[in-house]
């Protein structure tokens, strides 16, 4: 039995196989075709008639044969043709022969509802009979090409009187459709377009999916309408033929039109026309034949006949369906009509008698007054025929196939494919079924979705008893189904899922995952890489071909996909032990762990939830599935699918699995004691890589996780250190400043006590190495302790940050002088003396100490690639700002030392030397390193939260800045094109102009005075004046346009223009005399022109500047237009986008003060954990720490035997393989009683709100029945005031 994946539950598309219907020939088209052609010429034959008898009485010039076809329908071509005489006998194996098929392919149907093909086969009604009939699994495997089904659906019923309610139509078209989909069934009916048969393809052509299900009819070919449209040239039917359309008109008495919804039809042919009941013989075999060729362990596949409505012929297909033996059954319609309602009436109406008297034997018998009434509705709806004993026999015979009988009815609670599916139990239930019907069934079960069937007719009658192995083949069946409620079913039924989840099972169900979620896609992806990446290095074993669609996911490759999802600080047991789980009959000691992680990939959160509540370490189980959400729905981001309900169910199932996990350590922390869910938070934990819980906390970002009151309180005492908690921070770093003052301090009064159970490094007798347990340690240890802890190391650290910031400020502001200009008789001073002083260099040995803790970041990456390394890295955007600090630094020194105190360069200010390259670096980098601090407030609890408001308003500024850039250039660019027509300009600097204008007309800076101005003189050019001028001229003198007056013109127009010039001379002297000492030539009247235009504004003594363009249409109507773009950009920009961004940063605003407590733990998290592992000199001093200690750990960080999340308690965290086993089942035991409580809690709850339910239900039928007393009452009143 295949077992491709289920889309969903029932009513969702299955997973068939399109029936191709392509509407153009190709080669490969036209070659399929030809071969289909030759073979069914050659195994599929028709019966026609070819000795014609004529009728008697039969005067037309066509005559009919005894076989109902005219003279003319008859092969007269064919050699074996003969006509007989009138007198002469027809008998149907005489007067018939079998001839090639003229009669088959594909057909199109003339109606808008149906676009798609369909195939059509007419066959003789030998092919009944074996071994004739074998044949067609040929045509259904290899030329029809159809998926295996896992179930037979044969509907009969009416077909011309068919009047059946409108209800349980559509009652019974949603079912059929369920069914179908769900089970991936095929369909047989009569395939014509009346009766029923129209009713199932009209549910079978509606439905919406990209799939067609298959649907055939088997029909009568000599009461098919226009059938001769249907048979081609016997010699031209090769190489590609065009598929057959097929008229859909109402019928002529007698026969009938094919249906355009059934993807396939069987026509048969006994040689004549209009007989009835010929398909049923063909159709009953053709069902035996499906039956049995999709056989599984000898078990026949099952059938369900489905009976609406329908007459004689409807109850001869019911009893042959049940006649078979083969666990076939039956489903009536019950109040669909005629036959049907008769079968109902008569089924619930018998008795079973003994029937020779000893109770040996028994029958089915009708009592007295209910044959009475069957024999009324007989004769009322079939009228006074002879077949009243007929009907009733074969309804005492359905009768007695009791457990395979099933009435449906409307007004039942469940759908139409629930009886469809419980016919099918109830006809296995009992101890003769074989095991493999058994088990067919219970995949049907599953297949379905309905386990309250499956747990009513098999596991509660216990019949029969499953082996361990069916279970297993169940159980994997379910899982990849997504079946929760089976797979459940299954566990309490007995199956081990220890035993089930072999390392062969779980490669399975990984290469079966859905191929709609991230899972499978980020799988195959990866499987695909290797691939190729195999192909690429010529390794022979990759097998190339038509047979590797797709490859195999390994388990490696889940392993691989899962230190990806973690970030690359967990290694899987794939990984670890590849070896091991190359053997299928491996077995794994977390199985539900894994399950659950093999259910979040596959997006089934109901049944990762039920694996999940049997998970041994729920709370890492849960944030991990968390994680795996959290990075499905990134990915779903990230291809672009724009799948809004996948979105929202991925988020929702990582937030609940987090709270899950959150209310699980809530119950540990107000159940038991601290020691208790402290273990819980440090043990290693070998299912996930050897990570605690608290390292998985910190990978995986579980915010609401991280500020949980115990995991806050976990990291207040990695913090703290051994140092009473109760210290005031003052006091911390007054004393950190003056070394002998953690003397004098309060340490924790048991020190060493509440760990010495888990401490490595106390002896069996409770003395620690250095200190005895319980006492008060020794001065030297309290200042160990005091500058070891993560608190003193940050406020260390802050003040030589902040020492370090102020010597930079001195560096960057102090004057360009050299020391040696001071100190002239300094024997150090040289002509090649740089300008580096001593704050200079401690600034590089400052920036020189950050450069380990970097690297030792980058290699404390818990995984072994580089690559994965630095990833992990630069995730963290405070290390991507101390990054790009060091290297700025670096060169903004670099250039510094270059400077030579002689070097008058730096004086230069017209051209860039490396002293101003130096001080433009610095600026920058002095930039970085004060974004950098923001870090140290981050520990705040007012400032926290507000850092993190700056961080999203940042992401939401810079994706406004896009909308501002496009309305900005988008009215700079117009507005300079309409302000400057004529000024050549460079475009840069023209650019650069115009978005500034634009830029601050944002904020308020118009300047629409300067506007005008800007105006004018951007329209003074040479051109433009001396046509404007012309115009003008033009216009006073009314030339008539004549050649000689042009000449004229000409000649006057240039007297005035030196008489304009000469005045334009005498008032301009000064820029003539500019020109004269220039040695320039003599301005000419247009270079007046424009100095005019540029001097307007200062001579018009108040006058509007356009004043000067007042007769320029084109000048004043761009004055115009660029002062309403000015109107729209500022209402755009300074109304709308302004207050667009108002509304957005208020919205961020509001959802990080919703969440400020959150926030500020989670940061507050990360920043005890980075602190705890810095070297506990600060910088620059902690340059002697990495030269001393570094170079072991860097090595040991190689290696892989360090992770980069740890904890303050280090030595606890050292402990020896027992006592880490011992302290890991003690952390199990803790939270599976948790895990206990939380369970009740929600049951209680769940149970809370069914009672308050029923409480409010009580109240308000209490309130229905006083206001409906009250009503009466009112109404009572009203009758008496009115009769008095």
């Amino acid at each position: 039995m295949s077992m491709g994946r289920d889309t969903g539950a029932a009513g969702t598309p299955g997973d068939y196989r399109t029936i191709p219907h392509e509407s153009t020939t190709t080669a490969s088209s036209i070659t399929d075709q030809r071969t289909f052609d030759e073979w069914v010429v050659k195994n599929i034959q028709v019966r026609e008639c070819y000795k014609f008898v004529k009728e008697k009485d039969d005067v037309d010039n066509d005559p009919i044969c005894h076989c109902k076809n005219k003279l003319s329908k008859h092969p007269k071509l064919s050699s074996d043709f003969m006509e007989m005489p009138e007198e002469s006998s027809w008998t149907q194996n005489d007067n018939t022969m079998l001839t090639k098929n003229n009669a088959f392919g594909k057909i199109t149907f003339d109606v808008e509802e149906c676009s798609e093909e369909a195939q059509y086969m007419r066959i003789a009604k030998d092919y009944s009979e074996k071994p004739r009939i074998e044949i067609l699994k040929s045509l259904f495997a290899d030329f029809w090409k159809l998926d295996e089904p896992d179930l037979l659906i044969s509907v009969s019923g009416g077909a011309k009187s068919f009047n059946v309610p409108q209800d349980i139509c559509a009652s019974f078209q949603q079912g059929l459709l369920n069914a179908a989909r769900s089970t991936r069934a095929w369909i047989i009916t009569g395939g014509q377009h009346c009766g029923v048969m129209k009713l199932v393809g009209g549910v079978i052509g509606q439905s919406i999916s990209t799939t067609r299900i298959p649907t055939i009819g088997v029909g009568n070919w000599g009461k098919t309408w226009k059938n001769n449209l249907l048979v081609h040239n016997r010699s031209g039917h090769y190489g590609g033929r065009e598929a057959t359309t097929y008229p859909i008109e109402p019928p002529d008495k007698g026969y009938a039109t094919l249906d355009p919804n059934h993807t396939h039809h069987f026509l048969v042919d006994d040689g004549t026309t209009g007989t009835d009941g010929i398909e049923y013989e063909f159709r009953a075999a053709l069902e035996t034949l499906i039956c049995e060729k999709f056989m599984i362990q000898n078990v026949p596949l099952p059938m369900v006949c489905i009976m609406v409505e329908g007459g004689m012929r409807s109850l001869e297909i019911a009893i042959s369906t049940l006649r078979k033996g083969t666990g076939n059954t039956l489903v009536v319609l019950k109040g669909s009509g005629r036959a049907s309602d008769i079968l109902c009436y008569g089924f619930e109406n018998s008795i079973e008698i003994d029937s020779d008297g000893t109770g040996g034997r028994k029958e089915r018998k009708m009592p007295a007054e209910c044959d009475v009434e069957i024999k009324r509705l007989i004769e009322k709806d079939f009228g006074k025929y002879k077949i009243e004993k007929q009907m009733l026999d074969l309804i005492l015979e359905i009768s007695a196939y009791r457990d395979f009988v099933t009435i449906y009815s409307i007004q039942n609670p469940e759908p139409l494919d629930f009886y469809i599916l419980s016919s099918l139990m109830k006809s296995s239930a009992n101890a003769n079924v074989l095991a493999a019907t058994k088990m067919r069934q219970m995949r049907l079960a599953i297949t379905w979705g309905h386990a309250k069937i499956a747990r009513e007719f098999i596991f509660s009658q216990k019949l029969y008893k499953f082996s361990a192995y069916e279970l297993e083949q169940l159980m994997l069946f379910a899982i990849t189904k997504q079946r929760t409620e089976f797979v459940k079913l299954l566990m309490d039924y007995g199956c081990d899922l220890k035993q089930f989840l072999t390392a062969k099972n779980l490669k399975i169900l990984f290469n079966s995952l859905d191929p709609k979620s991230g899972g499978y896609r980020l799988l195959m992806e990866k499987a695909e890489r290797k691939l190729r990446k195999m192909k690429f290095d010529g390794n022979r074993n990759v097998e190339e071909g038509p047979g590797t669609r797709t490859p195999e996911i390994q388990l490696s490759e889940v392993g691989s996909l899962l230190a990806r999802i973690m970030q690359g600080s967990y290694t899987s047991i794939f990984n670890t032990h590849k070896k091991k789980y190359e053997n299928g009959a491996a077995t794994f000691d977390n199985p539900f762990d894994l399950m659950t992680v093999y259910c979040a990939l596959d997006n089934c959160q109901d049944m990762a939830l039920l694996f999940w509540k049997k998970s041994r370490t729920p709370m890492a189980t849960g944030i991990i599935a968390h994680r795996i959400y959290n990075y499905l729905d990134m990915m779903e981001s990230k291809w672009a699918r724009m799948d809004e309900e996948m979105t929202e169910q991925l988020e929702k199932a990582a937030s609940d699995f987090e709270s899950l996990s959150y209310g699980l350590m809530t119950m540990c922390y107000h159940n038991y004691e601290k020691k208790e869910w402290v273990n819980i938070l440090e043990v290693k934990m070998i299912d996930w890589g050897n990570l605690s819980l608290f390292e998985i906390g910190q990978i995986t970002g579980a915010k609401n996780f991280l500020s949980h009151a115990a995991y806050q309180s976990y990291l207040t005492d990695i913090w703290m250190g051994e140092v009473h908690p109760s210290t005031p921070f003052f006091l911390l770093a007054f004393c950190a400043v003056l070394p002998p003052l953690p003397i004098f301090l309060k340490y924790n009064s048991k020190f060493g006590k509440k760990n010495a159970d888990l401490n490595p490094r106390t002896d069996k007798s409770g003395t620690d190495k250095d200190d005895q347990v319980g006492k008060k340690p020794n001065p030297l240890r309290r200042l160990q302790l005091f500058y070891t802890s993560p608190a003193v190391k940050f406020i260390l650290n802050g003040i030589t940050y902040l020492i370090f910031l102020g010597l930079y400020i001195c560096s960057i502001l102090e004057g360009n002088e050299c020391n040696c200009e001071d100190h002239p008789s300094d024997e150090t001073c040289g002509p090649n003396t740089n300008m580096v002083g001593w704050k200079d260099y401690y600034l590089i040995i400052f920036v020189g100490s950050t450069i380990p803790i970097e690297i030792s970041q980058v290699i404390d990456g818990n995984t072994k690639s580089v690559l994965k390394k630095f990833k992990i890295y630069f995730k963290q955007m405070y290390n991507v700002v101390d990054l790009l600090a060091i290297i700025v630094f670096t060169i903004a020194f670099t250039l510094k030392l270059s400077v030579k105190c002689n070097d008058d360069e730096r004086y230069m200010i017209y051209k860039f030397s490396n002293y101003h390259y130096f001080r433009l670096f610095s600026s920058f980098c002095f930039i970085l390193y004060s974004l950098r601090f923001i870090q140290m407030f981050e520990m705040n609890a007012k400032i926290g939260p507000k850092i993190f408001m700056l961080k999203r308003m940042a992401v939401d500024l810079f994706f406004f800045l896009f909308l501002l850039a496009v309305f900005t250039f988008s009215y700079c660019v117009a507005s300079e094109a309409l302000l400057y027509p004529f000024h050549d300009r460079p475009v840069n600097e023209t650019i650069f102009t115009a978005f500034r204008r634009s830029y601050f007309n944002v904020f308020g800076d118009l300047d629409i005075e300067g506007l005008s101005n800007r105006f004018v003189t951007g329209h003074c050019n040479e051109k433009s004046f001396m046509y404007m001028e012309y115009h003008e001229f033009i216009m006073e003198n009314h030339l008539d346009g004549t050649i000689e007056n042009l000449t004229d013109l000409r000649t006057r127009w240039e007297e005035i223009n030196e008489e304009r010039l000469k005045k334009l001379e005498d008032n301009s002297s000064k820029s003539m005399e500019k020109r004269e000492s220039a040695n320039k030539d003599p301005p000419t009247f247009l270079e007046y022109t424009d100095d005019y235009c540029e001097r307007w504004p200062e001579h018009s003594d108040g006058n509007d500047p356009l004043d000067l363009l007042e007769d320029s249409p084109v000048a004043i109507t761009n004055y115009y237009i660029c002062f309403m773009l000015l109107c729209i950009y500022v209402l755009t920009v300074n109304i709308m986008l302004i207050n667009l961004l108002i509304a957005i940063f208020s919205n961020t605003y509001s959802d990080s003060k919703a969440k400020s407590g959150i926030i500020y733990k989670t940061q507050r998290a990360s920043v005890i954990v980075e602190f705890e592992e810095r070297p506990w000199l600060p910088n620059p001093l902690s340059l002697i720490y990495f030269a001393c200690v570094s170079p072991f750990k860097m090595l040991k960080s190689c290696c892989g035997k360090q992770r980069r999340y740890s904890s303050a308690r280090k030595d606890s965290r050292k402990a020896s393989d027992s006592n880490t086993a011992a302290r890991a089942r003690r952390a199990q035991l803790i939270e599976a009683e948790c895990m206990v409580l939380h369970l009740k809690k929600e049951t209680n709850k769940k149970d809370g709100l069914v009672i308050l339910e029923a409480q409010n239900k009580k109240i308000s039928s209490a309130v229905e029945k006083i206001v409906s007393e009250l009503k009466q009452i009112t109404l009572k009143q009203h009758k008496e005031t009115l009769w008095v």
